[in-house]
């Protein structure tokens, strides 16, 4: 599409990522005035076309919290698009990658999941491509589906997708996918459960050095029970996991709901060392602060934004605690209370009577003298222009400020500590001294752009890697890797010791396509 500036109404802002169909963009909406993701189909074949026409017409009708929500759909320059929410956050497999994640957090994540797609099952639509990668974790906790691109709905026959043509990725796919069956929402479940055993236990359950030795696994070989991975992995979790990946459809749970109430139901019997919080979303946002090196005490309680019943966790609140005293303790202190009361009455009285009694002369207290309230410290702040180019998500002194292009915030003056992550490209620190006389800060981070290494017919992917400037960059072929603009040497070697070379100029304005073909030739 060349240097775009705008698409329909929307304003493009920069390009943050390319997928099988397309290109996504971070676009401006001015009408509305919030960003949003711009979704092309570049594709020209019919085939392509009417998939991503349908990917519009599946996700735009589901209308849930944990669905990514469509706003708009539209032609421009016979180039089909859709807008969909701007979501900040991180992707679960990048979140996944980190370090591992609690029991607790991920549980609410796969409740929040189970939400959505009970909601998407119960509209007669099978996502076929649940995976961590189209799962979206965002600041506040809430956990978005993505990604219906190759969705079908059962409410209508599709051909779009050949018999025996497996779509997604391998090791999520179910036994009945990989035949070539016809397939329901129980397949949903078979990747449902793929993604729970490697949330807790860090691997997936179905893994090879080749996509034939997964295929085969998936196919025919049980996976290894989650407990001998991880001791820490409830028994009842474990028996829902493998309930989701049994081979037969009809052996794994009838609906996710009947799922999700397993899950649940291992919330209640975990152990607790003080008050749980109150959502799916709580939790999530909990993880996220300690995963940034926060505790998670500073976290406020998460806004309440699903009313789905799988949503509230515990489902019972938590009650105060009331201290309770041995009752024969109680017995004896009421009777001291007594014994003492009837002494006053009865010996107060006598002395009455003979003349002895004394009353007590009451001693007036003293009027405090009014103090002056101490005002609190005034604490100085410096209103700072935030600048970023591109845009990176930005952490400053560990509180994380989400994806930042321009912002403005309030900052002490002093010395403070940013930190600016580009996923897969950048991640640095640096200390910078904030001056009332500066109130703008300007950052210009290495720009980077998309390079594609792909493979031209005739030439053999297996074993072949990918050397960028003699650094390796992947297993051909290579899709949307961020590299810094300029010229690089890409490398691709087999292991029979043969090689492919060439120069190629990485931009940040189009993605950059380098085909590898026989004989070292490439375009």
């Amino acid at each position: 599409m060349g240097t775009l500036t705008r698409i329909g109404k929307y304003e493009i802002a920069e390009q943050i990522g390319m997928g099988g169909f397309g290109v996504v963009y971070k676009a401006w909406d001015p009408y509305i005035q919030r960003w949003v993701a711009l979704k092309t189909c570049n594709a020209t074949d019919p085939e392509t076309t009417q998939r991503f026409f349908r990917e519009a017409q599946l996700a735009g009708n589901l209308q849930h919290p944990n669905i990514t929500m469509i706003y708009d759909f539209g032609v421009e320059n016979d180039t089909p698009y859709f807008v969909q929410e701007f979501l900040s956050g991180v992707d679960l497999d990048e979140l996944m990658g980190k370090q591992p994640l609690s029991l607790q957090a991920t549980l609410a994540i796969l409740l929040q999941v189970c939400a959505g797609l009970e909601y998407a099952h119960s509209r007669g639509v099978v996502h076929r491509d649940i995976k961590p990668a189209n799962v979206r974790v965002l600041e506040d906790g809430t956990v978005k589906i993505m990604d219906f691109g190759i969705a079908k709905s059962l409410q209508s026959e599709s051909r779009l997708t050949q018999t025996g043509v497996a779509l997604g990725t391998a090791g999520y796919l179910s036994p009945e996918q990989l035949s070539g069956k016809p397939i329901d929402h129980r397949s949903d479940i078979f990747a449902l459960g793929v993604m729970a055993y490697e949330m807790v236990t860090g691997v997936r359950p179905f893994a090879g050095p080749n996509l034939s030795n997964i295929i085969y696994q998936i196919l025919n070989q049980e996976p290894v029970p989650p407990r001998q991975r991880n001791k820490n992995c409830p028994e009842r979790l474990e028996k829902a996991i493998l309930k989701c990946l049994a081979k037969d459809p009809a052996k794994r749970f009838a609906n996710v709901r009947d799922f999700a109430r397993e899950l649940k139901m291992v919330v209640q019997e975990l152990p607790t060392l003080g008050p749980r919080a109150e959502t799916t979303t709580a939790i999530v946002r909990s993880e996220l602060a300690r995963l940034a090196g926060h505790s998670p005490l500073e976290i406020t309680s998460a806004t309440q934004l699903s009313a789905a019943p799988l949503e509230h966790y515990p489902t019972e609140p938590v009650q105060p605690l009331r201290r309770r005293w041995p009752w024969p303790y109680v017995l004896v202190g009421t009777a001291l209370v007594l014994a003492g009361g009837g002494y006053v009455l009865f010996f107060g009285e006598k002395e009455r009577q003979t003349g002895a009694y004394v009353a007590a002369t009451p001693v007036p207290k003293p009027t405090p003298t009014p103090s002056t309230p101490t005002p609190p410290p005034v604490v100085q702040t410096v209103q700072v222009e935030l600048v970023i180019t591109p845009p990176a998500e930005v952490e400053v002194d560990g509180r994380p400020l989400g994806r930042v292009a321009s912002s403005t915030l309030s900052l002490t003056p002093g010395a403070h500590r940013f930190r600016f992550r580009i996923p897969g490209f950048l991640d640095r620190s640096e200390e910078v001294e904030v001056r009332p006389d500066q109130p703008r800060l300007v950052f210009d981070l290495p720009r980077f752009g998309l390079l594609n290494v792909l493979p031209d017919m005739d030439v053999p992917i297996r074993g072949a890697e990918v050397f960028l400037d003699g650094k390796p960059l992947g297993s051909l072929p290579v899709s949307g890797r961020k590299v810094a603009v300029g010229e690089h040497r890409v490398e691709v070697s087999w292991p029979d010791g043969s090689k492919f070379e060439a120069l190629v100029v990485v931009k940040d304005t189009v993605p950059t396509h380098l085909v590898v073909r026989p004989g070292g030739g490439s375009s």
